[in-house]
């Protein structure tokens, strides 16, 4: 076949290539041309259309997808106008979805040929390009000279403007020394290979410019990510070694990582690796959309942002910066029509990120005795009864252990509190938010510090304009009026050597001295776009720049910092969140079992999350009407053997007691009622419950130790069975019995010793020897037991992480509900992937719920539900990841589609009727701001879900939801909404909070009493 008029159709999905694809055109032989698009070309009305005919004229075709085959728009269009000719795929290797269409399309998939071809592809640059398009059109036929092999290219290195002198890190640190000092601190940096390979260098170059600028020396690394066979290029481990130490030990202070998916993800220790470098991971982001769309949008970041480059590398344990580029389409290219894209730093988001990693640095190079620390108690609402609050901690006796910490690591602590007491007595002899009986000149008194209210208008003046506009309308010229006397803003609190105790100040102006509540403007000061007053912004302010704060510790969960107004994540400059904190180092300790709202802190706030134990667990235990019901069920059991006729007396007693006592009684015989009535009993005498608070870094206590590690033992945790459940199969007791000797056992090991022998003798002496007992109590002893005791890795951490250290990442989710994978606790936790919820394990659970409400509602009705209403949390559905929303499809009678080996999830499906027990139903969903954020996927996976079952040809009696759409939208049509409309509004069953805002604030206005109506309430 002849080569002329030979065209080579190139599909990018992500664009990155297709600036070498030009290049490389110039190098092909003379009547082989390249045509090219990206996705963004083909988003156009007509543009795929137009791909597809140019398609049927190609004579080869090659598709690189990102992120599974469907990011290429009309792929199987695309293949299938070839009609035969050569098609190539560049599959990556740990996407299965894209391998499987690779093979399916691609005649030659797996030959030399082919992987000749990726090798091409993997060593980037234009003139292996150029030898791939060339070596296709061989490989179909085409008459053209071999091209040569594959070009070796560095598949990792220093990369440096103004730098020719290769890839050895210690000549690279002698010259830049010689340039910016021998004292100045160095910060990693790598990035992707293909950037460099492809000459997309522009943020990269940019963050180089601004590290040097604020005083510190660059260290940037290109890199292939993971291990490539082929490639032979470094694995993470390696490349650390080579670059960014030197005798075992860092030669930088932070490493800054704009680097897509997760180590750990991969099956690399990265936390052994991070560990070993021990400095900061500082995760930054390239996002996929341009400057324009990302300032515009109140999400900030995609959902395929948020989980490659936000989710996933915490699992890393990297502390998310933020935003430092996005992504820009330019003019088409004239040699290949494609659009060139171009990733360009957005220069605020480098500078602010630079300073906050140059800060990270600082609090790791400043001597313990010469840091200064700000501790925050939370303060909400504002009462002094509320001093402290924090779920699950003891907050003061936590911050006496953590001064108590510093003090042995060197700081300087000028005040020792003997508990936890007498510190909270100190805070409250002085100014705190509650003012509500402090006149203003004794709270002058009483205020750790004073601003002037001229500075305070120069902090507010220095703010981006969009904040520093809406504070003025909200409260007026700074300083305000909130915490201000005699033109001075106050600041509450105790200066304690180099340590600042302190409370967050208060959100809003609260009523008081007369104060209205209402705003200038009429609106409630509980609306949540309310931006936060002048106070607020001076006491960080003062906190930075007057007490001269190198980190900030925030108490406990949960502030009000990282639910200030701005974007849901991939904050810019003038989001309140960031506004406020500047870049001051953010650490945070926080409830292990509330991943959801800690993520928050973690995406919105730039926290490194300092997990803590849930507090001492114990049986509920019984109040005294339902213990003396408990006693009647005893009282009958023993009677139905030696009194049978005072049954039916002791049973008509019980349920009167059980139904004054508001417990259900059911219906049925008498034997049935006690049954049920004493699991139901038993469940609420067992069930968890805190026994006190937890204090930072400390096990649980004395009988506290045991009793926690006993509810631990509950539920199965991987394949280790219930501790509980196979106690009660191998002695024949019931759960609370159960529990009773689970404790007793615990006891007689602590008096004996936990070792496997002593285990198998107490499992023999009280429980026949059973191997599930044996093997929960086995678990116990050598995971649960040590896990328990590391809480004290807690105070550990936090020490750590003040001394610009590394803290290892950690699981999340609740002890007591199976999930003792997220202890030790201490760690910087994680939450989970978004694009993986729901697990299959979820689905599985979700739809047992979803069958167990069903059969409920038959049971009190008579007939099948059709209409149900569902709150969405971002808490459980991470600490389950996904019941609830796997209930919700399986109710609407859909199905995930689980991606091959990854569990991504791809789409949904139908469920076919005939394997449904009941009607698809009609499920309208509120979900939360949080979740909204964390997982617009999810509200997406369930519109889309919606939009499916409606629009299936079935009978109403068997699909309620397409019924109710179809009659929405008939009426909204006789209302004058066009046609094409009412039927996009009659599909909406997913609600939220306005994007930017946590909340409707319905709680606080019915708190407030400062309402009279319903109508009040709609309009907040």
């Amino acid at each position: 076949m002849s080569s002329s008029d030979a065209t080579v159709l190139v599909v990018d999905a992500t664009g990155s290539h297709l600036a070498q694809f030009a290049a490389a055109a110039a190098r092909l032989p003379e009547g082989v041309r390249v045509a090219a698009r990206s996705r963004d070309d083909l988003a156009g009305p007509g543009a795929l259309d137009a791909c597809v005919a140019l398609a049927a004229e190609a004579a080869a075709l090659i598709l690189l997808p990102m992120g599974g085959s469907a990011s290429i728009p009309g792929r199987d269009r695309l293949v299938a106008a070839l009609a035969g000719r050569p098609v190539h795929v560049h599959a990556g290797l740990s996407s299965a979805d894209e391998q499987g269409f690779a093979q399916a399309v691609c005649a030659d998939f797996g030959s030399p040929a082919y992987l000749r071809r990726q090798a091409y592809l993997r060593r980037g640059g234009a003139d292996n390009l150029a030898a791939l398009m060339q070596q296709l059109l061989r490989d179909g036929g085409r008459d053209l000279p071999a091209p040569p092999p594959p070009a070796e290219r560095p598949t990792e290195g220093i990369h440096h403007p103004a730098w020719t002198g290769g890839h050895d890190t210690d000549a690279y640190l002698a010259w830049a020394r010689a340039r910016l000092g021998a004292d100045a601190p160095v910060l990693g940096l790598w990035f992707h290979h293909n950037a460099w390979a492809n000459a997309d260098l522009a943020p990269y170059d940019a963050l180089i410019a601004e590290i040097e600028a604020q005083g510190g020396i660059p260290l940037p690394v290109f890199h292939v990510r993971f291990p490539d066979a082929d490639l032979g290029n470094l694995t993470g481990a390696a490349l650390v070694e080579r670059f960014f130490k030197r005798r075992g030990r860092a030669v930088i202070d932070a490493l800054l990582s704009p680097m897509s998916f997760s180590l750990a993800r991969a099956g690399m220790d990265a936390e052994a690796m991070f560990a070993a470098l021990d400095v900061p991971v500082l995760q930054l982001v390239v996002a996929s959309s341009s400057a324009a769309a990302w300032e515009a949008s109140a999400q900030g970041l995609s959902p395929v942002d948020v989980s490659m480059q936000v989710a996933q590398p915490e699992f890393d344990g990297a502390i998310l910066g933020g935003v430092v580029a996005t992504r820009e389409l330019g003019a088409p290219d004239a040699a290949t029509g494609a659009r060139a894209v171009r990733r360009e730093p957005v220069e605020e988001r480098v500078r602010g990120l630079v300073a906050w990693a140059m800060n990270w640095v600082r609090l790791r190079r400043t001597p313990p005795a010469a840091r200064k620390v700000a501790i925050l108690f939370h303060h909400y609402p504002p009462k002094n009864h509320r001093l402290g609050c924090a779920f699950g901690l003891d907050s003061f006796a936590s911050v006496v252990a953590m001064l108590e910490r510093l003090k042995a690591e060197g700081y300087s602590v000028a005040r020792d509190y003997a508990d936890g007491d007498a510190l909270a007595f100190d805070l409250l002899s002085r100014l705190t938010n509650d003012r509500r009986f402090l006149p203003p000149a004794e709270m002058a008194r009483r205020a750790a510090a004073r601003v002037p209210g001229e500075r305070v208008a120069r902090w507010a003046d220095a703010l981006p304009e969009a904040p520093r506009a809406e504070m003025a309308r909200a409260w007026g010229p700074p300083p305000g009026v909130a915490f201000c006397h005699g033109g001075e803003a106050l600041i509450g609190g105790v200066v304690n050597g180099n340590v600042f105790i302190g409370m967050q100040p208060s959100r809003v102006r609260e009523a008081g001295e007369g104060e209205a509540l209402d705003l200038p403007d009429g609106g409630l000061i509980h609306d949540p776009h309310l931006p936060p007053t002048h106070h607020y912004l001076a006491y960080y302010r003062w906190l930075r720049e007057d007490f001269g704060a190198h980190a900030v510790v925030h108490v406990g969960m949960h502030g009000t910092l990282e639910w200030l107004p701005g974007k849901a994540v991939g904050l810019s400059g003038a989001c309140y969140p960031e506004a406020i904190l500047a870049d001051l180092p953010n650490l945070y300790p926080y409830i292990v079992d509330n991943p959801g709202e800690g993520t928050q802190a973690k995406r919105r706030a730039r926290a490194l999350i300092l997990d803590h134990m849930i507090p001492a667990q114990m049986g509920a235990g019984l109040a005294e009407p339902v213990q003396e019901i408990a006693d009647l069920i005893e009282r009958a059991g023993l009677a139905a053997q030696e009194d049978p006729a005072k049954v039916a007396m002791l049973a008509a007693e019980i349920r009167a007691r059980a139904a004054a006592a508001h417990l259900d009684v059911p219906e049925g015989d008498d034997a049935a009622v006690l049954e049920a009535l004493h699991d139901r009993i038993t469940e609420l005498a067992t069930t968890a419950v805190a026994d006190g608070l937890h204090v930072f870094g400390s096990p649980p206590q004395g009988a506290r130790f045991n009793r926690t590690l006993a509810q631990f033992a509950r539920l199965p945790n991987g394949g280790t069975p219930s501790l509980w459940e196979a106690i009660a199969a191998a002695n024949r007791v019931g759960e609370a019995e159960a529990l009773a000797q689970a404790e007793a056992a615990f006891a007689e090991l602590d008096a004996r010793g936990w070792d496997a022998a002593t285990v198998a003798a107490v499992t023999a002496e009280r429980f026949g020897g059973s191997a599930r007992v044996r093997a929960a109590l086995a678990f116990v002893a050598e995971v649960a037991r040590p896990k328990l005791v590391q809480t004290t890795d807690e105070l550990e951490s936090f020490a750590r992480g003040l001394a610009g250290r590394y803290v290892p990442p950690g699981g999340s989710g609740a002890p007591t509900r199976g999930s003792l994978d997220a202890l030790p606790t201490g760690r910087n936790f994680y939450s989970v992937d978004p694009a993986r919820i729901p697990t299959r394990e979820a689905w599985t659970v979700g739809v047992a719920q979803g069958d167990a409400l069903v059969a409920r509602y038959r049971a009190d009705h008579g007939r099948y539900p059709e209409q149900v209403g569902m709150v969405l949390w971002a808490g459980p559905t991470m600490r389950t990841r996904g019941d609830d929303v796997a209930e919700i499809l399986y109710l609407i009678g859909v199905r995930p589609v689980w991606e091959a080996g990854s569990g991504r999830i791809l789409g949904v499906e139908p469920i076919p009727l005939a394997e449904r027990a009941f009607p698809r139903l009609d499920v309208t969903v509120r979900a939360s701001g949080l979740l909204r954020d964390a997982f617009p996927n999810l509200m997406g996976l369930i519109d889309a879900a919606t939009r499916m079952v409606a629009a299936l040809d079935e009978p109403p009696e068997v699909n309620p939801l397409a019924r109710n759409v179809a009659v929405d939208a008939a009426e909204l049509v006789r209302a004058g909404v066009p046609p094409e409309e009412a039927a996009r509004r009659a599909r909406f069953r997913v609600f939220s909070d306005r994007p930017g805002t946590y909340g409707a604030g319905v709680n606080h206005l019915l708190e407030s009493g400062e309402w009279r109506t319903v109508d009040d309430i709609a309009a907040v």
